[in-house]
């Protein structure tokens, strides 16, 4: 790759004229940042040698520093980033996006036969694929992941796009499988693109993963680290991912992925040469990092939502003026400007800018809290509650954003509880419908792509994560959004559907936040198409001297 291709494939990211500060400025700011507690001045204490660095590419290991472990291993369960970033390179779906962002066959020999009435679909699959145990891959695999998903008992949160739509499904011949709709279903293509694939012995184990991709997991210490080793059957030997410069072959040997739940650690880790690429970087050391030479910091408009939305079945949010009075009481800049570093924009509807349907016209709520407004409806309110409970999820990132919004709520007289929850606790609260107001962070490209279809579902009334909304034109634009298959047609649908859920304050996500990555700049930049629909796709990465 060029350098010139270099700069324009990280155009967002950190400098490269050597002004970075000095490693003592450095380690004086960041171990700032740790007087907490956190522990880093003991990660600083090693010196930053690039001799080391080059000498532990030797080994052709990439090394990704995340900033939390999954509970389940399982990415037919779970399409949050945590569990879908270290199955990248291990599992494969069906089609994937190439870089223009369409779909193309993966583990699919071709386009699928669709019926004249679109409500039968025939996909039919490549030869020559084996597991990471050796077996072959067969329809078998595929009917087995299909019926995972739709097990109502297994707990898949991909059940929510299928359910009502897929009526059955069936192993034509060995490598064919037969989908039939109850429905036309115009997003089957994009869950077909999404979903991954397992070994069919291997659906329901939460402690494991069986691919068919170019590495293999061989073991894992739980909340600490993922260990692959490259898969040398993978497709007959090379890599054939979608992407137009992937050289023939995995580039690495193995990938190591460590984690390091202090985001001060894994700015630290890879400044100095211990990891190639961190997720999520803290926001206090996007700054520091972006003025280190060696280092790359990456920015995305994605799919990155910031669930938000209440329970209009029980008080007080069965009460729109309440609703509208928290709404207008949201401290959205204090949210974009405390925990993202101003990397984003300030919400309105669940529809955010890396999104399909998304309107940037749309203008409800202010970015700073109109408290005199918010005061009008809550005047005008018919309940007489002034508190509720705010279930979020176990991310440190999260609890910030509910504190922000806490503050501000206060200053209207509404008093809020923050409860915090870990992934599976906070899924229940989620799919039994107990909550106030539920929040957290979520990618939906992991499984919508370049669209938002997850975060809408509880605004339909006849979804099983219904919040208790009731909107037939509501109802209406989401049937079209999830049956036609006309682009236009969609997004019209889904503007329709973001304003009604921002003007009714129902989904109010506080903001829009970008997607933030940072990277070693002897690492071969990550693909900006692909993350654009949430991906790191570290399989298609190598160093480059």
């Amino acid at each position: 790759m060029t350098r010139g291709a270099w700069r324009a494939r990280t155009a967002t990211g950190g400098s490269g004229d050597g002004s970075g500060p000095s490693r003592r400025g450095f380690l004086g700011l960041t171990a700032g940042l740790a007087l907490g507690g956190t522990g880093l001045l003991t990660a600083c204490s090693s010196g930053d040698s690039g001799a080391r660095v080059g000498d532990r590419h030797k080994d052709g290991i990439l090394r990704i520093g995340v900033a939390a472990a999954p509970s389940s291993l399982n990415p037919l369960d779970s399409g949050a980033e945590v569990t879908r970033w270290i199955a990248e390179p291990v599992m494969e779906s069906l089609y994937a996006y190439d870089d223009q962002l369409n779909s193309v066959p993966l583990l699919a020999e071709g386009e699928p036969e669709v019926s004249p009435d679109r409500m039968t679909w025939t996909v039919r699959l490549k030869s020559g694929i084996f597991w990471h145990n050796g077996d072959p891959f067969t329809a078998d695999d595929v009917v087995a992941t299909l019926t995972h998903m739709l097990d109502m008992s297994a707990g898949s949160e991909w059940i929510t796009y299928m359910l009502g739509y897929v009526a059955s499904f069936e192993k034509a011949d060995e490598r064919s499988v037969r989908i039939r709709l109850a429905k036309p279903y115009g997003l089957l293509r994009s869950h077909l693109t999404n979903l991954p694939v397992t070994h069919k012995d291997f659906v329901s184990r939460k402690d494991t993963m069986m691919g068919t991709g170019p590495f293999r997991l061989d073991r894992y210490v739980p909340g600490q680290s993922f260990t692959m080793s490259k898969f040398d059957r993978y497709h007959g030997g090379q890599y054939r991912a979608p992407f137009a410069d992937m050289p023939a072959g995995a580039a690495f040997n193995g990938i190591e992925y460590t984690v390091f739940t202090d985001g001060n650690t894994r700015a630290v880790s890879l400044k100095q040469g211990k990891v190639d690429l961190i997720t999520a970087p803290a926001q206090t050391t996007v700054p520091i990092l972006e003025k280190e030479k060696g280092v790359a910091v990456v920015t995305a408009v994605a799919p990155l939502d910031v669930l938000t939305y209440v329970m209009i079945e029980r008080e007080p949010f069965n009460d729109p003026e309440f609703r509208k009075a928290v709404a207008y009481s949201m401290d959205r800049d204090g949210v974009l400007q405390r925990v993202y570093g101003g990397k984003g924009k300030p919400g309105q509807g669940p529809i955010g800018p890396g999104e399909l349907g998304y309107d940037a016209a749309l203008s409800v709520y202010p970015a700073t809290p109109d408290l005199a407004k918010a005061r009008e409806h809550l005047d005008r309110a018919t309940t007489t509650k002034r508190s509720f409970t705010l279930t979020v999820g176990a991310s440190q990132t999260v609890r910030d954003i509910a504190q922000v919004l806490v503050a501000g709520w206060d200053k209207i007289g509404v008093k809020v509880t923050i409860e915090q929850l870990a992934g599976g606790p906070w899924s229940n609260k989620w799919l039994s419908r107990d909550y106030d107001m539920l929040m957290n962070t979520f990618m939906s490209g992991f499984t919508s792509g370049p669209a938002n279809y997850l975060t809408l579902a509880p605004a339909s009334s006849s979804n099983v994560l219904a919040c208790g909304y009731k909107n037939p034109a509501v109802d209406q634009a989401i049937d079209t959004v999830w049956q036609t298959t006309d682009t236009a047609a969609r997004t019209a649908a889904l503007q329709t559907v973001d304003r009604a859920l921002a003007e009714d304050a129902v989904i109010f996500p506080p903001v829009y936040p970008e997607l933030i990555v940072a990277q070693r700049r002897e690492l071969s930049p990550l693909n900006a198409a692909q993350l654009k629909v949430c991906r790191l796709s570290p399989q298609t990465l190598r160093f480059t001297g």
